[in-house]
C-alpha cells in the first residue's frame, strides 16, 4: 500500500535525512517514499495549490507547505 502524500509532508517536516534526499531529487524521494503515480505528478508539475488542498485539513491546526 502507498504512502500518502500527507504523511510524505509530515516525515519532510520531522527526517532531515528525507528533507536532503527531496531537496536533491524531490520525484524520486516522493517515489521511494511510496507515492502513488497521482501524488508524483503533483510534485512532478509542481501543483502546489492541489498539494494545499490535499494537505488543509479543517480540523488540524493550519500548516505552511512551502516545499
Amino acid at each position: 500500500m502507498a504512502n500518502s502524500l500527507i504523511d510524505f509532508l509530515e516525515e519532510l517536516d520531522t527526517n532531515s535525512n528525507l528533507m536532503e534526499a527531496y531537496k536533491k531529487d524531490p520525484v524520486g524521494t516522493a517515489e521511494k517514499y511510496g507515492l502513488s503515480d497521482e501524488d508524483l505528478t503533483l510534485i512532478k508539475e509542481q501543483n502546489w495549490d492541489e498539494v494545499r488542498k490535499r494537505f488543509n485539513d479543517e480540523s488540524k491546526a493550519n500548516r505552511v507547505v512551502s516545499y
